[in-house]
């Protein structure tokens, strides 16, 4: 019997403004005013060797302790791509990824489906981000009737590292047979599955400009929320399983 429902929040129930995470409103005003065009390769390159600097893993005990790390990175990525901005243009760019809730937009069905859910079920997220999406979530109602909510920059480790998810079931109060995850990265999934939480693969129409790697899937398959509340109800009254997948 499933009693608690973990989800992921970016993919799930929120998605970037801009199209991607780490990009800020402006691009083509940047690249006007520099002159210069982002090499897609060259910038998931520098994705991988600066990403560190904003690395939702570690602790981060607040919004100026967020923005310090976003300066760190938004000039590191400057520089890979041969662009040197201006203090101004950065600033621009970390006051938005740090300060401004607008970043984080919200699936039509997110607000009314956690809402519904929360009233059958433990509902929570379970997710990698810094302190600003929580702010975020929180000023759009959507964490109103949450059970818990495990973000990795107060835990002091992510996805998909088994820690996080052992502080999910115990802020949860919840055993692991009696969880299911809903999440659109693969690794994370996996990693719910080897401690027992069954998991919901969240597959949105709409989410990032650079799609996620695809990745083999054999387990349950939903599109929004409201299949996923059909899974765990078919799943709880023996219509169908929700399978545990480990590898």
């Amino acid at each position: 019997m499933i009693k608690t429902i973990m989800m992921d929040c970016g993919g799930v129930v929120t998605y970037p403004l801009t199209g991607e995470w780490m990009m800020a409103p402006g691009l083509e005003e940047l690249k006007a005013k520099y002159g210069f065009e982002i090499d897609e390769q060259l910038a998931r390159e520098g994705l991988k060797k600066h990403l560190h600097f904003v690395d939702e893993g570690q602790l981060i005990t607040g919004f100026k302790h967020e923005a310090e790390c976003r300066i760190r990175f938004t000039r590191a990525m400057s520089e890979h791509l041969g662009v040197k901005l201006e203090d101004e243009d950065i600033m621009k760019m970390v006051r938005f990824q740090t300060y401004d809730d607008s970043k984080y937009q919200l699936y039509p069905d997110s607000v009314r489906m956690v809402n519904k859910l929360s009233r059958k079920y433990r509902v929570g997220f379970v997710s990698n981000a810094m302190p600003s999406m929580i702010r975020a979530l929180i000023n759009t109602g959507l964490c109103d009737e949450l059970s818990f909510f495990t973000v990795s920059c107060l835990v002091g480790c992510q996805k998909p590292d088994e820690g996080i998810f052992l502080k999910a079931l115990e802020e949860a109060n919840a055993n692991p047979e009696e969880c299911v995850f809903v999440e659109d990265i693969g690794a994370n999934l996996y990693a719910a599955g080897r401690l027992g939480i069954r998991q919901i693969r969240m597959v949105r129409d709409h989410y990032l400009t650079w799609p996620l790697p695809e990745f083999e899937w054999r387990g349950a398959l939903a599109h929004d929320l409201e299949e996923v509340e059909e899974l765990v109800d078919a799943h709880n009254s023996g219509v169908k399983e929700i399978p545990l997948c480990t590898e």
